[in-house]
Parts: C-alpha cells; sequence; structure tokens
C-alpha cells in the first residue's frame, strides 16, 4: 500500500524526476520530512505549497539536513519568508516593483498589460513565490537558484524581465484571456 503525503502528491511535485515521482518513495519522504520540519522550525509561517518546489530543488543536490539549512538562509537572509507573511505587504511591493520595472525597461508591454487589465500577480507570483522552480526545467531552475544565492532577490527580477522580453512579440498579440 503506497503511503500518500498530505501536503503533495506525486502529480503535483516534478512529475518527470524519478525520485520524486513515486508515492511513497524516498523523495517524497524527504520532502514530507523537510517540509514538516520547515513548519515547525517557522510557524508563523507554516506550511506553504511554494515552499515544497524550492525544497525539491534543493534535496536533489543535498542531503536533507543541509538542504533544511539552506532553505532557512534562503527564507530569512534572501527575504523569501516575507512574501510568505499573511499580511502580503512584501508581496504586494515586489509586484509594484516589477511592474516600474517593466514600465521603464519594457513600456510598450507594460502599457499594453495596463490597457488589458493584466496585474503583475497574475502571471509572476508563482515566479516569486517558488524561485521560478515549479514550471521550469530543472537545469533552468538550478542555474537560477545559483544566482539567487549571489545575487538575491535581484535575480528574480532580472530572469523575470528577461522572459517578458523573450516573450514580448507574442504578448503584444494576446488579450487578456490569452
Amino acid at each position: 500500500m503506497a503511503i500518500t503525503h498530505p501536503y503533495f502528491t506525486s502529480i503535483d511535485i516534478l512529475p518527470a524526476n524519478e525520485y520524486f515521482k513515486e508515492s511513497g518513495s524516498s523523495g517524497q519522504d524527504s520532502l514530507y520530512r523537510l517540509c514538516k520540519a520547515y513548519s515547525i522550525y517557522d510557524q508563523e509561517i507554516g506550511y506553504c505549497q511554494g515552499l515544497t518546489f524550492m525544497t525539491a530543488a534543493l534535496l536533489l543536490h543535498m542531503p536533507e539536513e543541509q538542504a533544511f539549512c539552506l532553505l532557512v538562509k534562503i527564507m530569512n537572509k534572501y527575504g523569501v519568508r516575507n512574501l510568505f507573511r499573511s499580511d502580503l505587504r512584501s508581496y504586494n511591493i515586489k509586484f509594484y516593483q516589477l511592474e516600474r520595472i517593466m514600465k521603464d525597461f519594457i513600456p510598450d508591454l507594460h502599457q499594453h498589460f495596463v490597457a488589458s487589465g493584466i496585474e503583475a500577480h497574475m502571471y509572476a507570483s508563482q515566479w516569486f513565490l517558488t524561485l521560478f522552480s515549479a514550471k521550469f526545467p530543472l537545469h533552468v531552475v538550478f542555474y537560477i537558484l545559483d544566482l539567487f544565492l549571489l545575487q538575491g532577490m535581484e535575480t528574480i527580477f532580472q530572469v523575470a524581465i528577461a522572459l517578458l522580453l523573450l516573450s514580448r512579440k507574442e504578448l503584444l498579440l494576446l488579450d487578456f484571456e490569452g
């Protein structure tokens, strides 16, 4: 009988990666223990789904104890913890900053988004909450995490702007639904 952890299923977490694929696997057990440990360590934040993606990426590179220490460092030293606070102040500030950067560096796309009623939280929330670890190929995630550990939150803005610039032409052709 397979054990399914209450926080996640193998379908949700890096389904293409063998380490996490099977329910009850050592990868899923490690992921569960690490997320549980963090939720106990930081009771104000507790368990948040975005942490699972970051944690999974860390577990692919290091043992649980080291991954826990690095997760704590990412959350505290780099300010990611503030994004998960219930007041959402830091979270909203990041979206405001992203929109201002867009206005300065990609003004036509910024104006298109404003005219279409598209706000940064609609497309970038997962980028900030998971440090791009939820939907990108692992080799890209590892590269972004390396840069993040060197430069901090600035990396998330840089990657976000790069993605928007790369997709600019296509995005300008789309409406709100697109």
